[in-house]
Formats: C-alpha cells, structure tokens, sequence
C-alpha cells in the first residue's frame, strides 16, 4: 500500500533498479526523458532540457559499446563466381539505429499468446514499407519465460561429444547445417583456441562443431534456459547476457556463430517481444560482444525478402545489407535454402 504514495521519480527509479544492466547505462537517460516528460508541457523547453542533459549522457553510454580503436586485419572477400545472390551484396556502413538502442531492446517474455497476424500498428515495420510480402506459417513456443520447455535443456558432456561425432556427417539442417564445418575449417585460425559465442541453440550442435574444430570456451545465448555439463560451454538466457555484458562480467568474444536463429527474432515465436528489427538489433549487439576483426558465422534463410510470420524471414537483396550492416564481408559458404554468412567486425578498427 505504502508504494501507491510514491511519485512518479521513484516508481521509474525503482524499476530501473531492478534490472541491473539496463540500470547502469539506461538509468541517466530513462530517468531524465520521463522526468521531462511529465515535468513539463512545454516541447521546446523539454527538447532545450534533453538536448542539454541528456544527450551527453547518451553519447558516454553510445561510447561505452564502441570498442577502442584497433589495428585490424581484414581478410579479402572470397571469389563469389556462382554467387549471383552475393556477387554484388555490400553490407550497409552501419546499422540505422544506435548500439545504446540495440542493447536496450526487450529482453523478457511476452505478456500475451503469440499473434497469428501482424498487428497493424506493426506491418509497415515488418513489411520494410510495404517491399516485404507476408506468409503464414504459425508456432507457439514461448521458450522465453519458460511457458514451453525446450526439447533438451540439459546438455551433458556425453551429449556434446556424441554431437561431435554425428554432425560429421549430419545435421537437423541437413547439407546447410554441415556448412558450418566448412567454415570453421576454412578459417580455422580465428575460432582455434579461441572464446567463442552461440546465439540460438536448442541442441548443442554448433558447439560440437566449433569444438571440434578446437574452439577454446564458448558461451550459448539461448531464449530457454539451458544446463551445461560440459566443461567447455556455459549458457545464459538473452536477459542475462545482456545484464552481464554491460555489468562488465563478460569480456569481447573472438568468434560467433548463430544458424537458424536471428530470423525469428522478435516474431514471437518463441514467446519473445514482437519487434520488426529484433534480428537487426540482435546482430547489431554483436559489434560490440565481438572484438574488433573478430568473425561471425551467420547462418539464414535466403531468397526473396519475405516474412513467414511468425515462423521466420527469409533475407534478400533489401534486408541481407542490413543485418551485415558494420560487418565486413568475407565469404558465403552456400546451402540449399540457408547459406552461412562469414564476417568480419569492422566496430573499433582503424
């Protein structure tokens, strides 16, 4: 009852506090837009008090993601012959929103059942503008929240070394899930020994792969939680990561891998805020959880740009630019409906 009497300042101060990595670099910003807002009814002495308080604020925070910069080594882009679809992709300079914005995208479950359509007030921003077609092919797996356990949430050390010996020749993705293997193979200098990153896992393949390619650590970002028995991979839900990195409790990876994952970021699916650049956003964080040069294998579904709601989106000629945006581009191992997409950090490097 004693909470009712509180003003508006210390219900957002309190709610901030509760979640830690948010806190430490939203909590200026957050605090003084509100604080603004309810304070005062004039706009142009509201934009005159945020331009002068908050934006500093925000450009420390801004900074804060940007790595130092770097002496980096780009590896030239492979010979794309018979890769019409990559022949001529250049990934956009850098992502249309700020890393600050990206780190603070949503990170907890859904309050609702995920939608079988687009809401309206959301179909020009999942359309891109009307460019993207929609189709339909629905799911309800709300990891997210634990509402749907995940097919295996343990994952014991036997578990890991009989991935590493199945997916030499096999994979839930057939032919474009090996793909990785090549990959790994082909740059192997970047992933050996090195601390790795896993976005989207609900079998510990990917993991098998890169150790077995003689990857150092490697941390899993999955939306279910997960149990690691194995010594080599820890794991950790979206929320979590995103407190621990900005906490300062995790340093730059070398390497990461996602396959199959980012496309269905913010659809819903799996029980995740609806969000039409969830999948940017996502791999946007990755510029700074990947040291500057360091690689990221990516792995999506490729065609004609389309929105499979809420299954997945399918990347072409409009949005494959801009979810490479501020990586360099190296190579494209190709698949039969997923390629793998390998890149280089460009955040930090001189």
């Amino acid at each position: 009852m004693g909470s009712m009497n509180h003003s508006p300042k210390t219900r957002i101060m309190d709610g901030l506090k509760n979640n830690r990595g948010l806190y430490l670099i939203a909590a200026g910003v957050f605090f003084l837009i509100f604080q603004h807002a309810m304070l005062y009814n004039s706009r142009q002495v509201a934009n005159a008090d945020v331009s002068e308080h908050v934006k500093p604020r925000i450009a420390r925070a801004e900074y804060g993601l940007v790595h130092a910069p770097t002496q980096c080594h780009f590896v030239k882009r492979a010979d794309m012959k018979g890769k019409s679809f990559f022949a001529d992709l250049e990934p956009a300079y850098a992502p249309e929103f700020t890393l600050l914005s990206a780190w603070l995208k949503p990170e907890y479950p859904s309050a609702v059942e995920a939608p079988k359509e687009i809401p309206e007030i959301y179909k020009d921003g999942f359309t891109m503008g009307g460019k993207v077609k929609i189709g339909k092919w629905y799911f309800n797996q709300a990891y997210l929240g634990n509402v749907q356990a995940l097919p295996q949430n343990v994952w014991t050390k036997a578990d890991v070394e009989d991935y590493m010996v199945k997916t030499l020749t096999e994979t839930k993705y057939d032919g474009d899930g090996l793909n990785i293997n090549t990959a790994l193979a082909k740059y192997n200098q970047y992933v050996k020994g090195k601390r790795g990153v896993v976005i989207g896992s609900e079998h510990p393949w990917v993991e098998a792969m890169a150790l077995r390619a003689g990857s150092g650590p490697i941390l899993t970002v999955e939306f279910g939680e997960i149990i690691s028995e194995h010594p080599m991979i820890s794991t950790m839900i979206p929320k979590e990561f995103t407190e621990s990195f900005l906490n300062g409790k995790i340093e730059p990876f070398d390497y990461g891998i996602s396959f199959s994952s980012l496309e269905h970021d913010g659809l819903g699916r799996y029980g995740d805020i609806l969000n039409p650049i969830g999948d940017l956003q996502s791999l946007a964080k990755a510029l700074s959880y990947i040291k500057p040069g360091g690689f990221f294998f990516l792995g999506l579904m490729n065609g004609d740009d389309e929105i499979v709601f809420n299954a997945h989106r399918i990347y072409g000629k409009l949005r494959m630019p801009k979810i490479m945006a501020g990586w360099h581009f190296v190579d494209v191992i190709l698949g039969g409906l997923q390629h793998t997409v390998v890149m280089q950090n460009r955040n930090g490097c001189i």
